[in-house]
């Protein structure tokens, strides 16, 4: 399975001439939390998980990328000021909305510019740190064949270890190993990502022939 999507991978290679793009993505929670069940036990708190997922609808993410570069952030914010504030900021922090985060494959360089109350950190490490499962399982995608893979990230916070499931959607149609967040390295770019119950799935993909600049992230303390 691998020989073959590397194979197609190179076929694309050949064929595909821009050199640059934008793709945009939407949001969702992977499993909603406004169901029947919590409708029936808590009234409250359905109508607040309603009210995050019609927030999520009103952000629009973008993934700009070259031959060596890329980077996602929030593009649109479109929840209204009427709107609780508090749950506001909730849903746009939840979804890296404050974040920008960088990758430079060439460097094997990924940079996190990181949103906290007290201001933002810039983090960096490898870009290359995941070892994908690539699976035989397909979907498309806006028109694009998009095959399924697996890793587990571990998150660790004071001490403590977290695991979290991603599940990633590539095509080796767009031959440019990127992806949403901080997700990269599969032979193809990533169309729709899941990291534990935050997914974001591409919705749009505009080409240039000519490479955009991409700006590196440099506001913030550095994080040792």
């Amino acid at each position: 399975m691998k020989y073959s999507v590397l194979l197609l991978l190179l076929n694309f290679n050949f064929t595909f001439s821009q050199t640059s793009g934008r793709i945009t993505y939407k949001a969702f929670f992977t499993k909603p939390e406004a169901t029947e069940e919590l409708r029936s036990k808590n009234i409250l708190r359905y109508q607040e998980s309603l009210d995050e997922e019609m927030m999520l609808k009103m952000l629009t993410f973008n993934l700009d990328f070259n031959n060596n570069e890329s980077l996602f952030y929030l593009s649109q914010n479109l929840i209204s000021e009427h709107e609780n504030q508090s749950r506001k900021k909730y849903v746009t922090s939840l979804f890296y909305g404050f974040d920008k985060i960088y990758i430079n494959k060439t460097k094997d360089e990924l940079i996190e510019q990181l949103y906290y109350s007290s201001g933002s950190i810039l983090k960096f490490r490898k870009a290359n740190f995941i070892e994908w499962n690539i699976t035989k399982k397909t979907k498309n995608i806006i028109g694009y064949k998009c095959y399924k893979a697996t890793y587990t990230y571990i998150q660790k916070w004071r001490g403590r270890e977290f695991p979290w499931k991603i599940i990633a959607w590539y095509t080796p149609e767009i031959p440019k190993q990127y992806g949403p967040i901080r997700y990269t390295g599969l032979p193809g770019t990533i169309l729709q990502i899941s990291e534990e119950n935050r997914s974001f799935i591409a919705t749009g993909i505009k080409f240039f022939n000519e490479e955009i600049k991409i700006k590196k992230p440099s506001d913030g303390k550095i994080l040792e």
